[in-house]
């Protein structure tokens, strides 16, 4: 649970490498999600762009990475949306899914305006394709279509447990309040027994 989306989601991607890794991300990424490359590169990071939902950009792109990552022992991170904020476009999520047959990355989905419109229970992007078990970081902001503040991350439980003990922006302010969290319980309820 976050505190906030756009400072929540910029501190995952800060917390989830380091300068041996390398970020791989959308050219059309949301604001908090370059800034969180920013944070990436200030600490001697590297990072790549690839054209906007281009597979065949992000191909030559995680090539480049992944070169550069067993040079120097690290690891990859791509970083896409669900739906795109600024233009609506929705990511090609089952496209970057398979290139995990090819490469070896961890992924993170910026799903902020898929969660709670798309996939069979409003689950988002992720489920609309089926490929949730491929997404490493699933991020969701409760701004959209929960019409409240706060977010969260989803993953599996270690990185949960390591996120809990690294996110800055987490560990050194304040809570979502509990009305918040309590009313987005019942939202999320709301989602799950209305999504048709």
């Amino acid at each position: 649970l976050l505190n906030y989306g756009y400072q929540g989601v910029m501190s995952v991607v800060e917390a989830m490498v380091d300068p041996k890794d390398v970020i791989v991300y959308d050219a059309e990424s949301h604001a908090c999600l370059i800034d969180g490359t920013r944070l990436h590169r200030a600490k001697g990071g590297k990072t790549y762009t690839f054209k906007h939902n281009d597979m065949e950009s992000l191909e030559k792109n995680l090539i480049r990475a992944t070169k550069l990552a067993e040079e120097q022992g690290g690891g990859i991170m791509v970083i896409t949306e669900g739906v795109f904020g600024m233009s609506g476009a929705v990511g090609s999520l089952d496209k970057i899914a398979e290139l995990k047959k090819k490469f070896k990355f961890r992924l993170l989905v910026d799903d902020a305006h898929g969660f709670g419109t798309m996939g069979k229970t409003g689950a988002g992007v992720p489920e609309h394709f089926g490929v949730q078990d491929a997404v490493d970081l699933h991020f969701c902001t409760f701004a959209k279509s929960m019409a409240a503040i706060g977010a969260f991350i989803a993953a599996k439980k270690e990185i949960i447990m390591y996120l809990k003990y690294n996110l800055r922006s987490q560990t050194y302010a304040k809570a979502l309040p509990m009305p918040f969290v309590l009313g987005g319980m019942k939202r999320l309820e709301l989602i799950k027994n209305n999504f048709a």
